[in-house]
């Protein structure tokens, strides 16, 4: 489920000054320098739960939805993910 971004993945990561994404169904992507970082992985993780609670078309949905209403840091996924809610 965890891999170690390459390609796109990994450019898109750097480029937008994120270590990690979770891309259901395909899994979760760390750059790899921050594969050991347990925070990042938890808050991913929390990401993918989300995924397996809401399924692939309501998760994506409510994720952007919930960014472009509240804003990246205030959405309430990322709320949950940072362990806030």
């Amino acid at each position: 489920m965890i891999s170690i971004a390459r390609g796109p993945i990994r450019w898109i990561l750097r480029a937008t000054g994120f270590a990690g994404v979770t891309l259901p169904p395909f899994g979760i992507f760390i750059i790899e320098e921050r594969l050991t970082d347990e925070a990042l992985i938890q808050h991913e993780k929390v990401h993918w739960a989300q995924y397996q609670r809401m399924g692939f078309f309501r998760f994506y949905a409510t994720y952007l939805w919930q960014v472009l209403r509240y804003g990246y840091h205030n959405a309430p996924m990322e709320r949950e993910a940072r362990g806030e809610v």
